[in-house]
């Protein structure tokens, strides 16, 4: 019996789509959903001149089309495979084999990212189930990214620790060239310094499970897959929803010896994420806003007081978060907090069992919450440039207040990939 066969058996309709066996000395697995993508080549030829680790790897592509597309997706869905399987016909390297999966006709409720994403995943899966590999890394990737060619050999890094149930890969959104207007570059840098000013900040707060969650970067060992009920559905956000599943378990790494350059182009094909975000800038004409560092330093007040929750008893615990700023007192009120400590410390027989206990119901969702609620009541959004100054003087970093944005993102930048 192989180890994802409880899994792949509850998954309605599946059934392995590659006749070859794949290889036994099979490690990584690399999956890229693809709908009506122009590019698509290019991703793959970035990921072909890597150089490669010392086990195998593979790359399943995964065109998909919501089930009543028009005739103009089709066509260009249609040719985007003509393209993949040419290319794929003449570029065969031992030790990397590319994998395209028949075309995958998709219910429109369900049509997206997040099914594309779990259908080959779960081919990856069964490839690894095949070799009784648990260990095998399946690895996100998106059609329109590049990637530095050091990639596959930096995963084969990562696999050495036994104990990682999951990662991520240094990322970068390419700030000048050709190919997009001054606008988009602009942009992009904007939203790439909120992403890395909001991770920077919640993990400064204390919080244990601040990590970025980008589709295009990110990986997990097959037996973790399976074991926590696989890729969900979500048309927009199945990243942050799937990873805030596995990063709560422990040994999750952050694999910064490499680089995935993911596309900072406009997309209409998601309601929230990178393209949607960078549309929305461009069309308003407005710099990138972000959230206020007061709303992140009242949880870094609550979250460096978790120890004192673990021994208190009812009033102290009360006179606690009653001692809290008052967007975040008011937010804890109105989500129980008092009865989720309670309960929490009941079943906790030691402060490590409680910490872990309290971060599984303060969580990466109870926080983005928190940052709307505070946003909506008390501390308005502000200017991201701004916002990333204060962050960089409260940690002791000194930059200068006339900063640009784009200096201000290769500070951020060498901060989280030299940590």
């Amino acid at each position: 019996m192989g180890f994802a066969d409880l899994y792949l058996g509850k998954q309605k309709g599946f059934s392995p789509c590659f006749r070859d066996l794949p290889s036994p000395s099979l490690q990584i697995s690399v999956v890229i959903p693809a709908f009506r993508e122009p590019h698509v080549v290019r991703s793959l030829e970035s990921l072909y001149a890597c150089t490669l680790p010392a086990s195998h790897a593979e790359v399943i592509v995964v065109p998909n089309r919501p089930e009543n597309a028009d005739t103009t997706v089709r066509e260009q869905n249609l040719h985007m495979i003509a393209e993949i399987s040419g290319w794929m016909n003449t570029h065969g390297r031992p030790g990397l084999q590319f994998l395209l999966m028949p075309e995958q006709v998709m219910p429109d409720r369900d049509a997206g990212v997040g099914l594309a994403r779990k259908t080959g995943m779960d081919q990856a899966l069964a490839r690894f189930n095949a070799l009784d590999r648990p260990s095998g890394l399946i690895v996100c990737f998106d059609a329109d990214s590049l990637c530095s060619p050091d990639y596959f050999t930096s995963l084969e890094v990562a696999l050495r620790f036994p104990r990682m149930r999951g990662c991520n890969v240094y990322f970068e959104h390419p700030l000048a060239g050709n190919e997009f207007s001054e606008s988009v570059y602009n942009a992009i840098a904007g939203y790439e310094l909120h992403l890395r000013y909001m991770n920077l900040f919640c993990r400064y707060t204390g919080f244990p499970h601040a990590y970025h969650t980008i589709g295009s970067c990110f990986g997990v060992r097959a037996e973790t897959y399976a074991r926590e009920g696989g890729m969900n559905k979500r048309k927009a956000g199945e990243d942050f929803y799937f990873l805030h599943k596995v990063i709560p378990l422990g040994e999750f790494r952050e694999i910064n010896t490499t680089c995935v350059y993911p596309s900072p182009r406009i997309s209409d094909r998601v309601p929230f994420g990178t393209g949607a975000a960078i549309g929305k800038y461009i069309q308003a004409e407005r710099e990138v806003m972000t959230y206020h560092p007061s709303c992140y330093l009242a949880l870094k007040l609550l979250f460096g007081r978790v120890s004192e929750l673990y021994i208190a008893n009812t009033d102290r615990t009360r006179e606690i978060l009653n001692d809290l700023p008052e967007p975040l007192c008011r937010f804890l009120t109105e989500n129980d907090a008092e009865a989720a400590i309670s309960e929490t410390r009941a079943n906790s027989a030691s402060l490590s069992a409680f910490t872990s206990r309290f971060f599984r119901w303060f969580t990466a969702f109870r926080i983005v919450k928190y940052l709307n609620y505070a946003t909506l009541h008390a501390f308005k959004q502000t200017d991201v440039r701004e916002a990333a100054i204060a962050f960089l003087q409260t940690m002791g970093i000194q930059v200068e207040a006339s900063a640009t944005t784009y200096e201000l993102l290769r500070v951020f930048r060498k901060i989280e990939k030299e940590r």
